[in-house]
C-alpha cells in the first residue's frame, strides 16, 4: 500500500494513502475512509480534485484538505498510545458554512454531539454515519487499533486525547534529540520518523539485506532515544560484515562511525575501539569518497539515505582526531540563507554544532564541539586555509569560486 505510514515509535500500524484514507495493519480488508457533504454536494476524497495532502513538519501527522465552497474541510489522521493505542482522526470546516462528515462508526469514539444520520444520496459501507460540522468546528474521532474479535471495545472520552500539533510536537522534539539542522528540517524530520516507525522484525531484517543501513537505522533511533544495550550484538556483527566488504555500500564509512558511537553509549568500549580500527582502515583503502551519494526517496533506505547525506552536507569524519566541515562545498540553495546545524556526529567521540552567516561573497562559520580537545575541523572545499582545533570559536570563510 503506498501512503504515508503512521503509527507509534517502534510499531508502524497504518497507512494514509493521498486522499486521507487510512489503511491499519490488522484489519483486514476493512480501511477508515472520510466522506463530507457541502451545501453543492457530496465530496468523496478518492475522486475530488481539490485533494491537498501533506505531514504536518514532517511527521507521521498527515493532514488532507478538499475544497468546498467558500474554503476547505481539513482532516489530520495520526496515531496515539493512549488507551491501548488509537487511530485518530480530527476534522476541521475552515469554511464559512456547515458541512457534514461521514466516518465508520464500528468501535468508534468521538466528540461528536448527537444527531448522527446514515448519509443520503452517496454509497457508502455499512456502519458509516454522517455528522454535523459547524462553521469553524471540528470533530475529532478515534478507533482502536486492534479490533476485538470477542466483544465490542469500550468508548473512550475523545476530547482527552492529544491533539495533531501536541503530537506533531512529540515527533519534532524525538528527532530533535539526535540533530537538528535548518534548511531542511522537514525532510531530516520526516526521514527520521520513518526509521523510529520500524519494527524491530523489519529492522532485523534490513541488518540481513544492508548491514551498512541496518547500522545506520539503530544508530539514529539510539540518537533519538532507544536504549544502545539493545543493539550491541547485532552492531558487532554488522561492523564485521560491512568493514569485509566495504564497497558494498556508499555509507561504509558512515555506518562504522555511528556504531562506534552507538557502542560507545552502551558502555562497550573496546567493542567501540575494535569498529573504529575498522573503520580507519576501511578510510585508508577506500577514503570515504562513495559516501557522497544523493537522496534516494520512498522506502526505509530512502530514509536512512536522507538522514545520512543531510548530515553530512554539514560535516563528515575523515578519522579520529579529523573532521571537513562542508565536505561537498556549500549548495547553492544556502548561498545567502542564515544555516544552522546542532548536534551533528564529527567522529566517534565528537558532536559538532555550527552556523553559517553570509558576509557578502564570503561566509562566516560558527562552530561548537562537544567532546575531548584534539579535534581538528577544516573546510578543504570551501577554504583550503582554515583548520582549527579549537572547540568553539568563528572564522571568516573565504569562499573559492
Amino acid at each position: 500500500m503506498e501512503g504515508i505510514r503512521i503509527g507509534l515509535q517502534g510499531a508502524g500500524s497504518a497507512v494514509v494513502d493521498a486522499h486521507g484514507v487510512v489503511h491499519p495493519e490488522g484489519w483486514r480488508a476493512d480501511s477508515c475512509g472520510w466522506w463530507l457533504a457541502a451545501s453543492d454536494k457530496w465530496h468523496d476524497p478518492r475522486t475530488s480534485p481539490s485533494v491537498r495532502q501533506q505531514r504536518i513538519d514532517g511527521t507521521p501527522v498527515v493532514q488532507t484538505k478538499i475544497g468546498v465552497p467558500g474554503g476547505d474541510v481539513v482532516q489530520r489522521v495520526f496515531v496515539v498510545a493512549d488507551r491501548g493505542g488509537r487511530l485518530v482522526m480530527q476534522v476541521s470546516n475552515e469554511s464559512p458554512e456547515p458541512v457534514a462528515v461521514a466516518v465508520p462508526t464500528r468501535e468508534m469514539s468521538s466528540t461528536a454531539a448527537a444527531g448522527a444520520s446514515r448519509p443520503q444520496g452517496i454509497d457508502t459501507p455499512e456502519q458509516v454515519m454522517a455528522f454535523p460540522l459547524s462553521h469553524r468546528g471540528s470533530i475529532t474521532f478515534a478507533w482502536p487499533l486492534a479490533r476485538a474479535r470477542f466483544r465490542k471495545t469500550a468508548p473512550i472520552d475523545a476530547s482527552l486525547l492529544p491533539s495533531p500539533d501536541q503530537v506533531a510536537r512529540g515527533w519534532v522534539l524525538t528527532s530533535d534529540r539526535a540533530s537538528r539542522v535548518a534548511p531542511e528540517a522537514a525532510a531530516l524530520v520526516a526521514a527520521r520518523c520513518e526509521i523510529s516507525l520500524m519494527t524491530a522484525h523489519e529492522i532485523d531484517e534490513l541488518l540481513d539485506a544492508d548491514p551498512a543501513r541496518g547500522m545506520l537505522t539503530i544508530a539514529e533511533r539510539v540518537r533519538m532515544g532507544d536504549n544502545p544495550q539493545e543493539w550491541t550484538s547485532q552492531l558487532a556483527d554488522a561492523a564485521r560484515r560491512v568493514a569485509k566488504y566495504p564497497q558494498r555500500s556508499p555509507w561504509t564509512a558512515r555506518a562504522l562511525v555511528m556504531a562506534a558511537r552507538t557502542l560507545l553509549a552502551a558502555g562497550e568500549t573496546l567493542a567501540a575501539d575494535d569498529v573504529v580500527e575498522l573503520w580507519q582502515r576501511t578510510n585508508l583503502s577506500h577514503g570515504g569518497a562513495a559516501e557522497d551519494s544523493g537522496d534516494t526517496a520512498g522506502d526505509i533506505d530512502g530514509a536512512v539515505d536522507r538522514v545520512a547525506a543531510i548530515e553530512q552536507r554539514f560535516v563528515r569524519a575523515v578519522s579520529r582526531t579529523r573532521a571537513a566541515v562542508l565536505p561537498t562545498g556549500i549548495p547553492d540553495a544556502w548561498r545567502g540563507v542564515s544555516v544552522e546545524a546542532h548536534g551533528l556526529v564529527a567522529s566517534p567521540h565528537h558532536r559538532l554544532s555550527l552556523a553559517l552567516r553570509w558576509h557578502a561573497a564570503n561566509v562566516a562559520l560558527l562552530w561548537e564541539i562537544d567532546g575531548p580537545p584534539g579535534l581538528s575541523l577544516s573546510a578543504p572545499l570551501v577554504d583550503a586555509k582554515f583548520q582549527t582545533t579549537e572547540l568553539q570559536g568563528e572564522a571568516l570563510l573565504q569562499v573559492a569560486s
